[in-house]
């Protein structure tokens, strides 16, 4: 197949999140009025990817620590990072496609979401990060029979090999599952370790650590252009021109923008999420102390993260929106809802399957859209842009970016510093290959 049309730079004047609803500080802010014209690492995007990264690397001890320049099309965090469901989570119930394409090589990306957990509540103590961070436990609640019993048969196995992160998942039988969950109708249910956050507070202390520590950074500075030499990169911007001696992409979606051979290989899709807000006299019969996804088939599910307001994050009903290609695939305009029938689907969620849930009103007060990169082999690309002397990646996080970004970060920090992909503990899935790259534009229609 033909590779997809151009996906285009992040439009301007997005639809406001819940996350974004009071804009940080540094939101709009510049270093300077125009970008310096060298620097020893540019950093394009800002979203957790993007921030953590600087993070990292202004962090770790050197002789010398490198000038760091962070660039962003719109303000900062404006993206799926500022959009998402805020929370992570020891992803087993989706690992089974990932054992069935790779094989025991698998074991490694879903470790490494346990080293995930850790990493975010070590960062959050360490720099006194108030982001309302919580460890918690979250359900994955299954609906049809069958499917429930295809995953729990998957989880017994990895039990029975002994593999890590198999030994932190727990089986509910659905007979259980509205008593422990408070979700009706479950035919059964996985409970694995979680974190729940507020995205945008995380990325933004991080962000004002990293201009403590000397970075730079310039929101509502488009690049729209580059250009590798021999040995460093030309990155034209609306507000002059850089050269960097080492230049990331945590672009996410827009990389094809300013990397044509990802074209096809990352191209966006959009999502709908929304913050659901009971009547504030509703008491519920089960406290919402974890998070949720409701896996009403093996194809589709929300998520659904309870605050500690007593308000919710609810995000999914593709369903309602899948096969109006059009309106979803290969498409940045986050300006926009998808489709007022997912909004609808929020609005019904909490009655139709909480217990004791009919009367609390529990309906919308934002929606919102967000971008995400899609990949064929539902992977992200991580590592030296192939073919490349300067420039490295990651990108392409399928909508689960919080299940991989921080830890992937570290180890991009450690690759700028020299440190090759192999010798950095990272999934070998995650590379980005030529032969993924040529891969990508065959699967991705």
């Amino acid at each position: 197949m033909s590779p997809t049309t151009h996906p285009g730079l992040p439009v301007d004047n997005p639809i406001t999140s819940y996350w974004l609803k009071d804009p940080h500080p540094l939101a709009s802010y510049r270093s300077s009025p125009t970008v310096p014209q060298h620097c020893d690492i540019a950093i394009i995007g800002t979203g957790l990817a993007g921030v953590a990264t600087a993070y990292h690397i202004l962090s770790t001890s050197h002789a010398e620590k490198p000038s760091v320049v962070l660039l962003e099309a719109r303000q900062v965090c404006s993206g799926a990072t500022g959009r998402n469901g805020g929370h992570t989570k020891l992803a087993a119930a989706i690992a089974k496609p990932l054992y069935d394409d790779y094989g025991d090589v698998a074991t490694q990306v879903i470790n490494h979401q346990l080293e995930q957990l850790s990493a975010l509540k070590e960062v959050v103590d360490k720099e006194s990060i108030d982001c309302d961070l919580k460890v918690t436990r979250s359900f994955d609640v299954f609906f049809e029979e069958d499917h429930a019993r295809e995953i729990r048969e998957f989880i017994d196995e990895k039990k029975s090999e002994g593999v890590l992160w198999a030994k932190e998942v727990e089986w509910i039988e659905g007979s259980d599952v509205d008593k422990i969950s408070g979700v009706m109708n479950g035919k059964g249910a996985l409970i694995v370790p979680a974190i729940s956050l507020w995205p945008y507070k995380l990325v933004t202390a991080l962000l004002s650590r990293v201009l403590e520590l000397g970075g730079q950074l310039y929101t509502e500075t488009r690049v729209t252009r580059v250009e590798e030499g021999s040995n460093q990169t030309t990155i034209t911007t609306s507000r002059g021109t850089l050269t960097a001696e080492k230049t990331i992409f945590a672009t996410n979606a827009y990389t094809a923008a300013l990397l044509p051979q990802y074209e096809g290989v990352i191209p966006p899709f959009k999502g709908q999420n929304s913050h659901l807000a009971p009547l504030p006299s509703f008491k519920p019969p089960i406290p919402l102390d974890n998070t949720y996804n409701l896996r009403f088939n093996a194809q589709y599910a929300d998520y659904l993260i309870p605050r500690p307001d007593g308000t919710i994050i609810l995000g999914g009903a593709k369903w309602t929106y899948d096969t109006d290609r059009d309106s979803w695939w290969n498409t940045v305009d986050d300006r926009t809802l998808i489709t007022d029938a997912a909004t609808a689907h929020f609005d019904s969620v909490m009655a139709k399957h909480f217990r004791g849930w009919e009367n609390a009103s529990a309906y919308h007060d934002m929606v919102w859209s967000g971008i995400m990169g899609y990949t064929p082999d539902t992977l992200p690309h991580v590592g030296r842009v192939p073919g490349s002397k300067s420039q490295w990646i990651l990108a392409g996080f399928n909508g689960a970016g919080m299940l991989t970004i921080f830890t992937v970060t570290q180890a991009i920090a450690k690759m700028v510093d020299g440190v090759e992909y192999e010798d950095t503990g990272l999934p070998v899935l995650f590379k980005s290959t030529p032969e993924r790259l040529a891969q990508g534009s065959d699967k991705s229609e």
